[in-house]
């Protein structure tokens, strides 16, 4: 059996007390189910799916490097059969389906080797009754590069199908080729994975991730107030969510639809009112997950910068954190280079790194002065 972890979002679900409210059978997927928008109508850490067809060839590969979990299924076509769904594999869904209902299926997949022209393999996707005559909707073929990247193919069911005989049909006989599928995920009732959940409640972060910034220095901005930031860089979004056990209440949802030419084209920007003196230790901290990213493991990217706010935005403490799917607090400690006049400074949150779905909470910028002297 080969059974993966959930790296697209295995949240903290501290909060979620009502029994009524939950509709996974752990609370790993109901937090990853409250993190997606829509309805999750599968298990994404299970990859032991039914394979099938003459000469297939299968095998679990495991590789911290595969996106979405470090595993995957690959699934070897030794020839072009007289059709593509000859050799297959078939991913439960464990929901039933109605028509008019909309479907996502959405998937990390490569190309090891594949006898074509230009190298992609060919996959075959049907949603379908695992049942004669398996009727069945949402056909698709799709080219495969030979990198790791996150598919989706979308559709609107036309029948209904009895919840335990639904299923996803990779399909691989369309060429002589050997492919790699990671982590599935099979949403109902959302047009993309990579739009941001609107369910209430969200899944919550623990008291406990809140960084200790005691004797740390002077709050000098509001972390509070998100309300305060500004934002910037075309194809970005962002929206306030509400998140339990976090000062405030609330963090701040950004989407990133396609990555910039420099990490800085996106962001968001935290002012803080008072002034900063070359020298002064500054300590930055905030809690932040990801929803999802276009990244090689997955992970967020976000780009941190203390500067001035005004043209040509001199600044100091550049650091680049990977954000993971669970609430974390992260914390840095830089020292600055520059004075900082009132008003004038913020911490710059660069976010263009990526196409990717983030939330963002308080953030504090605390100022401890400069360093005691060196007795």
């Amino acid at each position: 059996m080969c059974r993966q972890k959930l790296a697209i979002a295995l949240l903290m679900a501290v909060g979620l007390n009502s029994a009524l409210m939950a509709k996974q059978p752990n609370e790993q997927l109901q937090a990853l189910d409250d993190a997606l928008p829509g309805v999750l109508i599968n298990d994404p850490s299970k990859l032991d799916w039914p394979i099938f067809g003459p000469g297939v060839v299968s095998k679990a590969i495991k590789d911290p490097e595969i996106p979405g979990g470090g595993g995957a299924l690959q699934i070897t076509s030794p020839t072009v059969a007289a059709h593509i769904y000859d050799i297959g594999a078939n991913a439960p869904i464990t929901a039933s389906i109605q028509p008019g209902q909309k479907i996502v299926v959405a998937f990390y997949a490569r190309t090891v080797k594949a006898d074509t022209a230009d190298g992609k393999g060919k996959l075959g996707l049907r949603i379908q009754q695992n049942a004669t005559p398996y009727p069945g909707f949402g056909d698709k073929v799709l080219d495969i590069g030979t990198d790791w990247q996150l598919y989706e193919v979308r559709a609107t069911s036309d029948i209904a199908i009895d919840k335990g005989l639904a299923v996803v049909n990779f399909q691989f006989s369309g060429a002589k080729q050997t492919i790699q599928i990671g982590q599935t995920i099979i949403v109902e009732g959302a047009d993309s994975i990579r739009t941001v959940s609107t369910k209430s409640p969200v899944a919550a972060a623990s008291t406990s991730l809140m960084p200790n910034l005691d004797g740390k220095g002077k709050a000098i901005n509001s972390p509070e107030n998100l309300q305060a930031w500004q934002y910037y860089g075309a194809g970005m979004t962002h929206s306030s969510v509400a998140v339990k056990n976090i000062p405030g209440g609330s963090a701040m949802a950004i989407n990133v639809g396609k990555a910039g030419a420099n990490v800085y084209d996106a962001g968001v920007i935290v002012p803080f009112s008072e002034a900063v003196t070359e020298g002064d230790v500054l300590t930055i901290a905030f809690v932040a997950r990801t929803l999802s990213a276009e990244t090689d493991t997955g992970a967020g990217k976000v780009a941190l910068r203390v500067q001035r706010n005004v043209a040509p935005y001199p600044g100091f403490g550049d650091n680049t954190l990977s954000i993971g799917p669970n609430w974390k607090a992260y914390q840095l400690r830089t020292q600055a280079k520059i004075d900082i006049a009132a008003g004038e400074g913020a911490v710059a949150l660069q976010v263009a790194a990526a196409q990717q779905s983030l939330e963002i909470g308080p953030v504090y910028v605390l100022n401890a002065g400069p360093p005691a002297p060196q007795e």
